[in-house]
């Protein structure tokens, strides 16, 4: 499949599409490896649990990773105004697609204003049939703790949109159109209906080689990790060589 041209790239994809618009739920799209530890590269999958109405296939999908730039930080449930740096060394370039062409035909990396890798987007393809799973692979290079932190642990939550038509932003809510596995409470056209049905994707601090600081207790604190609207709005859509393809 040839991806130079928008028009090219939203008539195949569409081409795809069921004419069935009731809606079966399988599973949520999370990650195959939700936990990891510390220090640890991991190979890991983005799994697609269900397409967007019976008769319709999941076209594409898009992933965005908070950046720690201006995400939203909270320990043990309080919003704390500092740096991701304080409790994650080394987050940055810890996320890379994988090539892998079993599932759709095209997957690329997505990158922020600093180079990093954010997310990915893969599509084309016979794509997800509703009755299936499948899964997306990736990598998560190994993350660090900062040893001065509290952190027991820090857990990201990660916005994943799957799509079975391709339409404008105003389109989007359409039935049978996309599933946002997203936050809802960002305002944005990427937003869930429901709760927080972001992915999860936890490091876990090893406490033998990285224990806490006696200050910390015996238990430290639980850091979350949540993408910024800014960086939703921006790095949601999929692009291709610059142009925007999705939404149209």
């Amino acid at each position: 499949m040839k991806f130079a041209h928008t028009n090219t790239l939203s008539w195949t994809l569409s081409a795809l599409i069921g004419l069935g618009t009731s809606f079966s739920v399988l599973a949520h799209t999370t990650f195959e490896t939700s936990n990891m530890s510390e220090g640890v590269r991991v190979l890991n999958n983005v799994q697609i649990g269900h397409a967007c109405g019976a008769g319709t296939s999941v076209i594409g999908t898009s992933v965005v990773f908070p950046d720690g730039a201006d995400s939203t930080i909270l320990v043990n449930g309080t919003i704390l105004t500092g740096k991701l740096s304080d409790f994650v060394s080394n987050w940055g370039p810890n996320i890379q697609p994988l090539v892998d062409r079993s599932v759709f035909t095209n997957v690329d990396e997505k990158n922020g204003p600093s180079g990093n890798v954010v997310g990915l987007w893969a599509g084309g393809g016979a794509g997800v049939p509703d009755h299936m799973v499948a899964y997306v692979p990736f990598r998560v290079n190994a993350t660090n703790i900062n040893p001065a932190s509290c952190a027991a642990s820090v857990r990201f939550f990660v916005s994943i949109v799957d799509v079975c038509k391709i339409t404008s932003e105003a389109g989007l809510r359409d039935e049978g159109v996309a599933h946002f596995w997203t936050d809802n409470t960002l305002g944005t056209v990427f937003d869930s209906v429901n709760a927080n049905d972001a992915a999860r994707l936890t490091i876990n601090r090893n406490l033998t080689t990285n224990p806490l600081p006696s200050s910390c207790g015996a238990t430290g604190t639980t850091v979350e990790v949540k993408v910024s609207p800014a960086q939703l709005q921006r790095d949601m859509p999929i692009k291709i060589q610059g142009i925007k393809i999705w939404p149209k």
